[in-house]
């Protein structure tokens, strides 16, 4: 091979690697700010609470492990698990509040009670579980693929599109 080549190769492999972070990230349009983050970062096989501010916008992310998760009233981000991979085994159990929620349940096993916030929006797109939609104007956003390992109870609204966030 050329060292031109190796040279086009090389250059070739270093954007696509830099190219895949983006890719994975996910768009925060239409997050409330961040005014106070949790982040599980305790060892993996235990299990962590994590608690928003009531009155503050909460960054919730769960970890490795198993969580519980209690959002706070102003409206929060609130992730099952913020690793891009992790234990199919592990469980979060999130109980958002009563602002506007951007809930993620990800490659767990979960168990999501809303809040009654009808401009809640749930991302169920890996994993499975339970969703508890506590207002008839909630959207769940989810895939044909991971439809079938969720059970949801009071949600009406079943979007297939991504709105970006």
């Amino acid at each position: 091979m050329s060292r031109r080549l190796s040279i086009a190769a090389v250059a070739l492999l270093a954007a696509l690697a830099a190219a895949v972070p983006a890719v994975a990230m996910t768009s925060h349009a239409g997050w409330p700010p961040n005014q106070h983050l949790v982040m599980d970062k305790g060892p993996a096989g235990r299990h962590h609470t994590l608690v928003g501010v009531q009155g503050r916008h909460n960054y919730l992310l769960g970890g490795y492990g198993d969580d519980t998760i209690y959002g706070g009233n102003a409206g929060d981000v609130i992730w099952g698990d913020y690793h891009p991979s992790g234990e199919s085994t592990q469980t979060a159990v999130i109980h958002a509040g009563d602002g506007k929620n951007f809930i993620y349940s990800n490659d767990t096993v979960n168990f999501v009670w809303t809040g009654t916030n009808p401009a809640t929006v749930v991302h169920a797109h890996e994993g499975s579980g339970v969703i508890h939609c506590e207002s008839p104007g909630i959207v769940v956003f989810t895939s044909h693929h991971a439809l079938p390992h969720y059970k949801l109870h009071g949600c009406r609204h079943i979007s297939f599109y991504s709105v970006g966030y």
